[in-house]
Order: structure tokens, then C-alpha cells, then sequence
């Protein structure tokens, strides 16, 4: 009995992964297309000129705080940190795809700026960045990263109330990097938005791996 709910479990969880890969690809290639076609002013014009209006001084520099958790370095010491504790808990495999979910999403994002190639939005820019724009690399890894390790500590929880807190705080944290990327004018609105979808996509991709893995 315990085992024929468990594959109906496994059966739901893959039917929806599916799902949730189809609709992150369809977002992701509906943007791409606009870039190709150059037809996204419209869209992102309007959300950076109304995020731009509440520009302040102090919340300038909030901003830039959240954005610096999800550059580079921000990841890396997050991930060296959760790696830690994985390994004094001896949870190999959840390490090891950790380290999949950030550096995958990473790679990929480098291959998806350099085939798309799209300049970065001139609209009075409060920090200065290097490199394409689309889509977002801190919102794709964010989403990879801070996705895989909420994951990771819903399992160790059995409350549901903090499972849920902890998803809900993951999600918010996602959302206000993502944002920043638009407040401080190194990204448009679309960067983001298809970085999310990406990292999303591929996030799924490496919770199924892993449960599978685990599952075997």
C-alpha cells in the first residue's frame, strides 16, 4: 500500500515538473522571440520608467545590498556555506547537485547572453555592469540556487507551517533580486523575467534528478 502511494506520488510529481518545464520554456522562448525581434519596448519601458519613480537615495542602496546576494560572489559564499553543512550532515548527493543546480544555471546563462547578445538598457544605470544583458545571470542563478537550497530544507523540516515559510521567504528573496536588477538599471523588466523562467526550468530539471537519484 505504502508503495503504490508513493508512485502515485512519484507519477503526480514528474506530471507536474513536465508541466512546469513546458510553461517556463514557453515564457522563455516568448521573450527570446521579442528580442529577436526587437519588440519589447513597449512591454519594458513602461515597468522601468514606474520602478524608476521610487528611486531614493537609502533605497538605492538597499538595493544594492539584495543584488550584491546574488552576484557571483554572493552565490559562491552562500554555496560554500550550505555545502558545509550538507557534508558535516553527509548528504553527498544533495551537495553534489547543489553544485549541478548553480553551476548549470551559470553556464547556461553565459551561453543564453552570448547567443542572444542584447545591450544593456541605458536608462540612467545607479551601478555599472559588464557583459549582455538577456537574460538576467543574477536572476536565472538566484532563482537556481536559493530554489534548490528552499528544496533542500523542506526536506529536513516535518512542520508544514515552516515549510511554507521557508518557501514563501525563498520566493520573496527570488523576486526582490530579480527587482533590483530593474531598480539600479542594469536590466529590463524581460531580462528578468525570462531569467526567472530559465532558472525556474532548469531548477525543476535538478529537483527530479535528485529525487530520482535518491529514489534509486
Amino acid at each position: 500500500m505504502k508503495n503504490e502511494a508513493q508512485e502515485r506520488l512519484s507519477k503526480s510529481f514528474i506530471m507536474y515538473s513536465i508541466l512546469l518545464i513546458g510553461a517556463c520554456c514557453f515564457v522563455f522562448i516568448e521573450f527570446a522571440d521579442e528580442v529577436i525581434e526587437m519588440e519589447l519596448k513597449s512591454f519594458d519601458n513602461p515597468i522601468i520608467q514606474y520602478i524608476h519613480g521610487f528611486r531614493t537615495p537609502f533605497f538605492g542602496e538597499i538595493m544594492s545590498a539584495v543584488t550584491s546576494l546574488g552576484s557571483v560572489t554572493g552565490i559562491m559564499i552562500g554555496m560554500s556555506i550550505a555545502l558545509i553543512f550538507l557534508l558535516i550532515a553527509r548528504q553527498w548527493w544533495e551537495g553534489l547537485f547543489l553544485i549541478v543546480s548553480v553551476s548549470g544555471s551559470s553556464l547556461l546563462n553565459y551561453y543564453l547572453k552570448w547567443l542572444f547578445k542584447r545591450d544593456r538598457p541605458t536608462f540612467n544605470p545607479l551601478v555599472e555592469e559588464s557583459g549582455y544583458s538577456f537574460p538576467s545571470g543574477h536572476s536565472m542563478v538566484s532563482f537556481s540556487f536559493i530554489g534548490i537550497l528552499a528544496y533542500l530544507l523542506t526536506t529536513m523540516v516535518r512542520k508544514k507551517s515552516m515549510k511554507v515559510l521557508i518557501l514563501t521567504l525563498s520566493m520573496l528573496l527570488i523576486l526582490l533580486i530579480g527587482f533590483s536588477r530593474i531598480y539600479l538599471g542594469v536590466h529590463y523588466p524581460s531580462d528578468v523575467i525570462a531569467g526567472f523562467a530559465a532558472g525556474c526550468a532548469w531548477l525543476v530539471i535538478c529537483i527530479a534528478a535528485l529525487k530520482y537519484k535518491l529514489q534509486r
